[in-house]
């Protein structure tokens, strides 16, 4: 996908989310309810910062998009500000504690930290199992390359042997 239709379909998914929200907001029961909605506003903002990102790294994108992909990342932030204040305002919380708010938020970066460490996880298994099979290997070679000698040695004394009873016997005076 081009980054311009990638960063449009983002900011679409994000609006209709952002206008759920906003209606269904006192018809809820709990966050629970929003949950898929709230997550789609989290990936839409992931996918325009991914954008951004890119552009900034690529010399040949126009000064049209790059300005269009900053401008509609902030209009999400503010958006993704009135959705907190809504939420907040739909389940408060006491004073000592965080907000709904920062509680989802919290709640998202722990499950993203997650998802990054079982990547890295997976990541150091896949390579100690490459290790693994590169040591296996080379011992395995170490052994074959092992027996090969043992067994030219060995075919080498029985030749000498055989050679040295079938030749005829000197005699010296």
């Amino acid at each position: 996908m081009e980054p311009i239709s990638t960063a449009v379909a983002a900011v679409t998914a994000a609006s209709q989310a952002i206008s759920f929200i906003k209606a269904r907001i006192n018809d809820v029961q709990s966050v629970a309810d929003i949950s898929e909605q709230v997550g789609t506003l989290f990936s839409a903002q992931k996918k325009l910062n991914e954008e951004r990102n890119k552009q900034a790294g690529v010399s040949d994108i126009s000064f049209k998009s790059s300005i269009n992909t900053v401008l509609e990342a902030k209009k999400l932030n503010e958006e993704m500000q009135q959705i907190a204040t809504l939420i907040n305002l739909r389940w408060p919380k006491p004073a000592n504690q965080p907000s709904t708010w920062q509680e989802i938020l919290d709640h998202h970066n722990k499950v993203l930290r997650e998802q990054k460490e079982a990547q890295e996880k997976a990541r150091r298994e896949k390579i100690r199992k490459a290790q693994e099979l590169e040591e296996t290997f080379k011992a395995s070679l170490l052994i074959a390359g092992t027996i090969v000698l043992i067994i030219v040695l060995f075919t080498f004394i029985i030749i000498t042997i055989a050679d040295a009873r079938s030749a005829p016997e000197e005699i010296v005076l």
